[in-house]
């Protein structure tokens, strides 16, 4: 295919958030414009973060603002972007991009459609559950009739949809982190001091949205425990969400409230990943988060829920440390012999960073998913 001409692929993502998703479209779509038989483009539904940093990089982006458009003005103005066989690839991001993409793929003339699962659909109430259901089912219909691929991005998602797609339609590509990217701007003694985290005090944190399926309500139960045996730490929870007032009042209730900082939104989460001891993850379900390659890639001791894909990225004992979800005492023991021992540390620190090398590089997920693509085409 790159003989006679570039392969044309655009990519549609909501962008409305800087997630996981986002981030790792990010990754993806900046490594892949760097392919000289590449011609990538991208549709984003909102002003953001990620729109941003694509034009940054050279990127030809197309915005469609969800909040001006219902659904049908938005498919028409997608539509008219696409239309005339102007790309071979259409590779969507979630739900809603997912059944826009499906809805006009025979009018636009793509001869491919790809979507990545990032992770397992959260529950919702109400409306929410109502219009959720709604995507669903359109997206499961239009999975199975108009597109060609659907990557998971780990073996546990992979297997749930093998249920509902078949074998053949799925395939697990991980998740990746561009180490160039990772790049510290502030000490770790500078971080506490603006937290007002003193120098002797040991620093257990995590990074994320506040939502249910995180678990911070575990993280909290945790740090009580921690606290009992380690009085001089300090939890650090980075990130904005529905849950943020519930878990402050839990955090007072529970007697902890003086040692938990919730920093809300950052854009400088990896220098505050950086002043961690300790990557304390406590979620119910994941796919395999970024929060987690990050911190690994600097070489920070994760200790974390066995849960989706994470026991695909973490070597119990090797290059983190697992546990069953749902177990504050469990959480709070591991985080104790990580302190406790400097060599489990220092071999766990010095793991974590060659599994991301090794096993998690844009290279390696690049590489695949070019390969997917000239498949498809071909």
């Amino acid at each position: 295919m790159g003989k006679d001409r570039k392969i044309r692929v655009c990519h549609l993502i909501s962008g409305d958030l800087w997630a996981g998703a986002e981030v790792q479209a990010f990754t993806l779509i900046r490594t892949l414009s760097t392919v000289a038989d590449m011609d990538i483009s991208a549709v984003i539904l909102n002003e953001g973060r990620l729109a941003e940093k694509l034009h940054e990089d050279g990127i030809e982006v197309s915005i469609i603002d969800e909040r001006k458009h219902n659904f049908f003005k938005i498919k028409s103005l997608l539509a008219r972007i696409l239309e005339g066989g102007k790309i071979d690839i259409l590779h969507t991001h979630r739900y809603k991009e997912n059944v826009l993409g499906g809805l006009v793929k025979n009018r636009c003339g793509i001869k491919g459609l790809i979507q990545t699962v990032h992770g397992v659909q959260e529950g919702f109430l109400g409306i929410k559950h109502l219009k959720m259901k709604f995507y669903m089912n359109l997206n499961d219909n239009l999975t199975r009739k108009r597109f060609s691929k659907v990557i998971a991005v780990s073996h546990d998602i992979e297997m749930r949809l093998c249920d509902k797609f078949g074998k053949q339609k799925v395939v697990t590509i991980h998740n990746a982190v561009d180490t160039g990217l990772i790049k510290i701007s502030r000490s770790a003694e500078e971080v506490k001091r603006e937290l007002g985290i003193s120098e002797d005090q040991v620093v257990i944190g995590s990074a994320g949205r506040l939502v249910p399926v995180k678990g911070y309500d575990v993280f909290l139960k945790a740090a009580k425990l921690i606290l009992r045996k380690r009085p001089k730490t300090t939890f650090v929870i980075a990130g904005e969400g529905p849950l943020k007032e519930v878990l402050r009042e839990m955090a007072t209730s529970l007697g902890i409230g003086t040692n938990v900082i919730f920093t809300g939104f950052r854009d400088d989460v990896l220098d505050l990943v950086n002043a961690f001891d300790i990557f304390l993850v406590t979620s119910v379900h994941e796919g395999v988060p970024m929060s987690v390659l990050e911190a690994m890639a600097l070489r920070k001791a994760v200790v974390s829920t066995a849960v989706g894909g994470i026991v695909e990225i973490i070597e119990d004992n090797v290059s983190g440390l697992l546990v069953d979800p749902g177990s504050p005492d469990s959480l709070a023991e591991r985080c104790l012999s990580v302190l406790e021992d400097h060599e489990l540390r220092s071999k766990i620190e010095r793991n974590a960073e060659k599994r991301i090398e090794q096993e998690f590089s844009t290279e390696r997920q690049r590489d695949r998913v070019l390969r997917l693509y000239e498949e498809i085409i071909s």
